[in-house]
C-alpha cells in the first residue's frame, strides 16, 4: 500500500513538472523570441539562421525555439537580427536629460551611445550621471570626461601652460571623473582652451585615464593642412601615456590635402605594428558640421567672448583676423568657396538656417567676395554671443574617395558625431538621423564597398571593443539583448540637406536591453536604458 502510494505521489508530481515545463501552467519561458531572422552577430561572419529567446534582458538562447513559449513573438522572416548599433562619437550628452527619448538615435537602430566627445563634458560626471540614471533613458549612455572641460574649470580660456599646481588639479579632476564612472578622456585640440595645449599637458593627463583601463579619444588638432602632424602627436600621446587611442571622425578636411587619407591610414597601421592601440570612428558624408569659430584663428578666440569682439574690432587686428580666416577657407575647413558653408542653426534669425554664406550676400545684395563673406560670418558669430544663441555651420570640404578609403579600414567604427535633436528646429546635418542606415544603403547595398556583416561589425562589436564594454556588440547567448532588426533591401537614410529632419525607413524593430523602444517603426515610449560606468567607477 505504500509503495502505491509512493507510485502515485511520483506520477502526481512528475506530470505536474511536466505541464510546468511545456508552459501549460501559463508560465512562459522567454519574454521575447524573435522568429525567423537571419542573424548577423557582429562578429563579422557569415550570416544565419536562428530563433532568438530574449529573458530578463539578456539573450537566453539561440537556435530553433517554438513560439508559445514566449510572452511575445516578433516575426522577423526576411529581416536581418543585428547587435544594436554602438556610436563611439556623439555629443548626446547636452540633450540627454532634456529628450531621454534619443528619437534620432533609437529610429536608427542605436542602442547605446558614447558622450563627452571632442573635449566637453559636464563635471562632475558622477552627478550628471547619476541625475541620467535617475530620468531613465532609451538607450545605453556612457561618457568620457573632457579636458577643453577641466582646463577651463581650472584656467579658464587662456593661451599659456598651466603651473604645477594647476596641473595637479586637473589630474585630480580626471581622476575623480574616472573614479565616477568616465570610460576615458577626451581632447578637442582644435577648439579652446584645448588648443593652446602642449602636447606634453595631454599627455600627463591621458596617464591619469591609463590607470583605469580605459581610451584616450580626440578631435586631433589639426585635420586639414596639418593632418599628418595631428596623426603624429595622437599616436605619440598614446605611446608616451600607454593609453589605447581612438580618432575621432577621421577625415581629410582640406581640398589641399585629399588623399592623405592613404597616410594617415598607413600611420595607423605602422603604429599598431609598434603596439600603440590605435582605432578610428568616421560618418559617411562629404560635409562636417561645428560652430563657425572654427574658421577663426585661436589667438582670436583667448579669453572671453567680450573680450573677442573688442579684439575683432581693433582696427590694427581686423586686417589679420580677416586674412586668417580666408585662409582657413581657400585651405581648409571652408572647403574653396562661400557656397560651401551652410548655416544649420541660428537662434538669432532662424531664416538664414539652410542658407550658404554666398547664398545669404546675394540676398543682401552685396558682393560674393572672400573678404565680404568673412564679414558676415563675423558679424552672425557677434550676433550670436550678444543674444547668447547658437550657430552651427555645415562645411561641404572632404572628398568621396577619403570617405571610401577610411570607411573601409578594419579599425574604423561608424559614428554620427550628432547630437539628440528637437525635431523640425533647425537646418542639423543630416548625419544626425541617417548616419548608420546611410553605410547600409549606400556603401553596402548600392556601392558594395562592405558586406552588411562588415559594416554590422564596425557598428556593434568593433565600437563595443574599444570601450571594454561587458556582454554587449554582439549577438550571443547571456549577452544583452540590444537589438536592431533591419530590412536589408529596404534599409535607407531619408534625411537630406534641404530635409534633414526624417526618418530613416528598414528598421522596423529595435531592442534595448530586452525591451522595445521601437516596433513597427514606432517609438514606443519605452526607457529601459542604463548608464554605463568604466572600470574604474567607486560606486
Amino acid at each position: 500500500m505504500k509503495n502505491k502510494t509512493y507510485f502515485i505521489t511520483f506520477v502526481i508530481v512528475s506530470v505536474m513538472v511536466l505541464f510546468c515545463a511545456s508552459g501549460l501552467f501559463g508560465k512562459k519561458k522567454y519574454d521575447i523570441i524573435i522568429k525567423n531572422g537571419t542573424i548577423v552577430d557582429g562578429l563579422g561572419g557569415k550570416p544565419f539562421q536562428a530563433d532568438v529567446g530574449i529573458r530578463k534582458g539578456k539573450i537566453a538562447k539561440l537556435g530553433k525555439l517554438k513560439t508559445k513559449k514566449a510572452k511575445k513573438v516578433i516575426d522577423a522572416s526576411n529581416l536581418m537580427v543585428c547587435p544594436g548599433f554602438i556610436d563611439l562619437h556623439t555629443h548626446t550628452d547636452d540633450d540627454i536629460l532634456e529628450q531621454p527619448n534619443a528619437h534620432n538615435y533609437i529610429r536608427q537602430g542605436v542602442t547605446t551611445v558614447l558622450g563627452g566627445n571632442c573635449g566637453g563634458s559636464f563635471y562632475p560626471i558622477g552627478e550628471f550621471l547619476e541625475k541620467v540614471e535617475q530620468g531613465k533613458i532609451a538607450l545605453n549612455f556612457c561618457t568620457l570626461v573632457g579636458h577643453n572641460t577641466i582646463r577651463r574649470n581650472v584656467m579658464g580660456n587662456i593661451d599659456r601652460e598651466p603651473t604645477e599646481e594647476e596641473m595637479m588639479q586637473m589630474k585630480q579632476m580626471v581622476e575623480k571623473a574616472m573614479q565616477d564612472g568616465a570610460v576615458g578622456i577626451s581632447t578637442g585640440l582644435k577648439y579652446m582652451p584645448g588648443a593652446y595645449a602642449k602636447t606634453e599637458e595631454v599627455i600627463e593627463l591621458a596617464k591619469v585615464a591609463a590607470k583605469y583601463r580605459s581610451v584616450y579619444a580626440t578631435h586631433m588638432r589639426e585635420e586639414g593642412l596639418g593632418i599628418l602632424e595631428a596623426v603624429n602627436e595622437t599616436i605619440e600621446i598614446g605611446k608616451l601615456a600607454k593609453i589605447p587611442v581612438h580618432i575621432s571622425h577621421h577625415k581629410i578636411a582640406s581640398k589641399d590635402r585629399w588623399g592623405s587619407s592613404v597616410k594617415t591610414l598607413a600611420m595607423v597601421d605602422k603604429a599598431r605594428k609598434d603596439g600603440i592601440d590605435v582605432t578610428l570612428d568616421q560618418y559617411p558624408y562629404p560635409a562636417t558640421s561645428t560652430g563657425l569659430t572654427i574658421l577663426f584663428p585661436s589667438w582670436a578666440l583667448e579669453g572671453n567672448p567680450k573680450e573677442w569682439k573688442k579684439r575683432w574690432n581693433d582696427p590694427k587686428v581686423k586686417p589679420r583676423l580677416i586674412e586668417d580666416i580666408i585662409n582657413n577657407i581657400k585651405h581648409d575647413r571652408g572647403g574653396s568657396d562661400l557656397n560651401r558653408i551652410m548655416i544649420a542653426r541660428y537662434s538669432p534669425e532662424p531664416e538664414l538656417e539652410g542658407l550658404t554664406i554666398a547664398k545669404i550676400l546675394k540676398n543682401k545684395g552685396i558682393p560674393e567676395t572672400f573678404e565680404n563673406g568673412v564679414e558676415q560670418i563675423i558679424q552672425l558669430q557677434v550676433k550670436t554671443m550678444e543674444m547668447e544663441g547658437r550657430v552651427q555651420a555645415i562645411y561641404f570640404c572632404l572628398s568621396d574617395e577619403d570617405i571610401k578609403r577610411i570607411i573601409k579600414h578594419p579599425l574604423t567604427s561608424h559614428a554620427s558625431d550628432g547630437g539628440i535633436t528637437t525635431f523640425n528646429v533647425g537646418n542639423p546635418h543630416p548625419r544626425n538621423y541617417g548616419t548608420f542606415p546611410r553605410v547600409l544603403r549606400l556603401y553596402v547595398r548600392e556601392k558594395g564597398i562592405l558586406s552588411f556583416e562588415a559594416a554590422i561589425r564596425k557598428m556593434s562589436f568593433l565600437p563595443s571593443r574599444r570601450l571594454g564594454l561587458k556582454k554587449r556588440g554582439c549577438i550571443k547567448k547571456g549577452f544583452y539583448a540590444d537589438i536592431a532588426i533591419i530590412d536589408p533591401s529596404s534599409v535607407s537614410d531619408t534625411a537630406t540637406w534641404e530635409n534633414p529632419h526624417n526618418y530613416p525607413e528598414g528598421i522596423p524593430y529595435v531592442l534595448v536591453n530586452g525591451q522595445l523602444v521601437v516596433e513597427n517603426s514606432k517609438i514606443t515610449g519605452a526607457f529601459p536604458g542604463m548608464v554605463i560606468y568604466g572600470k574604474g567607477h567607486k560606486k
